[in-house]
């Protein structure tokens, strides 16, 4: 009879480490949250989520020039609604010095405080900037539309999906107001007036303008967030683990594992009892 190989506790060995891995297995994926973690889970599903989050990645990218693109807008419109307010007050003055009652004293006043109002528009125009790029005071004037000077900001994950930002000349130079609002002439009022409307027509124009862009950048960035949140989601049913379902192979490996550690020990001994059983045949 031979007893130097305990077949019984080798399969019981083999079935205990299958039951161990299964465990561990189990185990990883309840604490990571993830049922494939590498590409020896499951090859091909780790190959298409790798392809997800790469394009989740260009649409987070894509959100974000989005969202500069708005900044960009909202920084412009800061300046044009300081620069269109300004005008309104020029308008106001204008209108005010044509009134017979005003002596040339007042005029001068008048005058003195257009000047003013004239150098904080110049000086708004060319200090409005975002990310060192000035956004009132390059490019052509508004009314040389053949020749607009633009900036494209991708809005997209895919080359070429771009969006032109125009930049016009908002200067009193580019608003053809510089040198030409006097109201100390009376002959020259009609001219300042008609200067002061032009200008404020430009700016309101400009504005119109600049809001569209901006609703067509914060739709982008919807939409982006809608397929991106779409694509997490099918990235999560490849790769997330069902916790439920992790537990109850978990609890039904553990039990295996101490059914298998029982039956080692048991056939571990069995050696040994056939021994015994031979040396009391033996003795008798």
């Amino acid at each position: 009879m031979r007893l130097s190989h305990n077949l019984a506790s080798l399969n019981a060995f083999r079935n205990y480490s299958k039951v161990l891995r299964e465990q561990s297995t189990a185990l990883d994926k309840i604490t990571s949250g993830y049922k494939v973690r590498r590409s020896k889970d499951d090859p091909n599903v780790m190959a298409q989520s790798e392809k997800t989050k790469i394009q989740i990645r260009g649409l987070q990218v894509a959100s974000r020039n989005a969202q500069d693109g708005v900044s960009m807008l909202q920084t412009a419109e800061g300046g044009l609604e300081n620069i269109g307010n300004m005008l309104m007050r020029i308008k106001e003055l204008t209108i005010q010095a044509a009134n017979g009652t005003n002596n040339l004293d007042d005029q001068e006043v008048i005058q003195n405080e257009i000047n003013e109002l004239i150098a904080g528009i110049e000086t708004t125009a060319k200090g409005t900037e975002f990310n060192g790029v000035k956004l009132l005071s390059q490019g052509n004037k508004f009314s040389d539309q053949a020749n607009v000077m633009t900036k494209s900001v991708p809005i997209g994950a895919n080359v070429g999906d771009l969006e032109d930002i125009p930049f016009y000349n908002l200067t009193t130079e580019g608003l053809d107001i510089k040198g030409k609002i006097n109201v100390t002439d009376a002959s020259k009022l009609g001219e300042s007036l008609d200067a002061v409307n032009n200008a404020i027509e430009t700016v309101l124009s400009v504005r119109s303008e600049y809001g569209s862009l901006e609703n067509r950048f914060e739709e982008c960035m919807n939409n982006i967030g809608e397929i991106s949140f779409k694509m997490e989601g099918a990235n999560s049913e490849l790769v997330d683990a069902d916790v439920a379902e992790e537990m109850m192979i978990y609890a039904k490996s553990d039990i295996l594992y101490q059914s298998s550690l029982a039956i080692m020990r048991q056939t571990n001994n069995f050696p040994m009892d056939v021994l015994k059983i031979l040396e009391n045949v033996k003795s008798k």
